[in-house]
């Protein structure tokens, strides 16, 4: 996706954010976009869906790696990742109600299950290039106030249960020591890796070969488990893909 938030300047400019509380979490949020944040959450405490985990700022490179993310410009929410997955073969995994998604949408945010060649159906995103309208006002601490007053009282919700607990990782082993990020690297290390995942239920194929479709599939993985999102495949992704429970 193209990056279209002019409005917002330079991406990773954490001056030009404000922290809100939303869901019961406090994350920080562009200013000129934080009224549309608190707009859609305010409409989406009506629906009966509980937000475990909802993430902002990252500065990075989106999932598929051809673009800064709207992360990057604090422009963007996750909402449970490990619900709504990142899908390179655009397959859609959500348990988001549809009024849920519609709150966000009728305040000016795209939503990643919209889209066509891939599917993010945890990512909001006021970025034009994802269907955003890249909201520009002044931040007005009212609606914070509205926001809060609305949900007062109501308990974060609980992260789910994983579907299979995590187990040891084997050893990390490849001929260059540090990471994995070659596009016609063929391994041993790699097919492992792919096969692992693939019991995890991400859509990759088990060829040995690290290409375009791992790095979006170890780019997505990183994301839901919060690691840092680079997409190499290094000894803490690989540590990762076994002991982190499959949720």
């Amino acid at each position: 996706m193209a990056n279209l938030i002019v409005p917002y300047g330079p991406a990773c400019r954490t001056d030009t954010f404000v922290d809100v509380t939303v869901f019961g979490h406090t994350i920080p949020f562009v200013r000129k976009g934080a009224n549309a944040l608190l707009r859609a959450a305010i409409d989406a405490y009506d629906v009966d869906y509980g937000v475990s985990r909802i993430e902002s700022y990252n500065c990075r490179k989106t999932t598929q790696g051809t673009a800064q993310s709207a992360h990057s410009w604090a422009a963007a929410v996750d909402v449970n990742p490990p619900q709504n997955p990142f899908s390179s073969k655009a397959i859609l995994i959500t348990d988001m109600p549809p009024d849920f998604r519609a709150a966000f949408k009728k305040h000016g945010f795209g939503w990643g299950g919209d889209w066509h060649s891939v599917k993010d159906a945890m990512h909001f995103s006021m970025d034009k290039g994802e269907q955003g309208d890249a909201i520009d006002e002044p931040f007005d601490a009212n609606l914070q106030k509205q926001a809060n007053d609305k949900w007062a009282g109501k308990p974060i919700a609980p992260a789910p249960p994983p579907k299979k607990p995590g187990t040891a990782a084997p050893p990390w082993e490849h001929e260059h020591p540090g990471n994995i990020k070659n596009p016609h690297n063929h391994c041993e290390t790699v097919r492992r890796w792919q096969e692992q995942m693939s019991a995890r239920e991400w859509d990759i194929d088990v060829d040995g070969d690290y290409g375009d479709q791992s790095e979006r599939v170890c780019r997505g993985f990183q994301r839901e488990k919060g690691l840092d999102i680079d997409g190499i495949l290094g000894p803490n992704t690989w540590k990762a893909a076994w002991e982190e429970p499959i949720t």
